[in-house]
């Protein structure tokens, strides 16, 4: 490799690093302004997707959770989002849009693990351990 590419590409990680840390000092941020200035804190996730969508890279999963994906407001459990467990799927309701938000909680082979116990238990052929003396 030259060593044009090595500067250049060691420029590119130092641009993702710092664009990370901002993303995460502005979720910090919105977490803290929330109670008294909510419009502060959907101006600091307006930021957040703008760093992101400059630098192309991704926000981290935290934060995005975080993050109504249809009106873009800062989500606040209890505040205005409502969190359900449901079937294996975690839902997240925005308060400000009622749109929903699905995000499986258990693996996919857990699911077909336990499809497949279930599967046993109605035909009779689950696995018995034999007992031995």
């Amino acid at each position: 490799m030259s060593k044009v590419f090595r500067k250049k590409k060691k420029q590119k990680n130092l641009m993702r690093e710092l664009a990370t840390q901002r993303m995460w000092r502005l979720f910090e941020l919105a977490e803290q302004e929330f109670g008294e200035h909510p419009e502060r804190s959907e101006r600091y996730v307006r930021l957040i997707r703008g760093i992101s969508m400059r630098n192309r890279i991704r926000t981290p999963g935290e934060i995005k959770r975080r993050i109504c994906k249809h009106c873009y407001a800062f989500l606040v459990p209890g505040r205005n989002a409502r969190y359900r467990l449901k079937d294996g799927v975690l839902v997240i309701s925005c308060g400000t849009c009622g749109k929903e938000m699905r995000y499986p909680y258990r693996s996919k082979i857990a699911k077909k693990s336990g499809e497949r116990i279930l599967e046993r238990k109605e035909k009779g052929t689950e696995f018995r351990p034999s007992q031995e003396t």
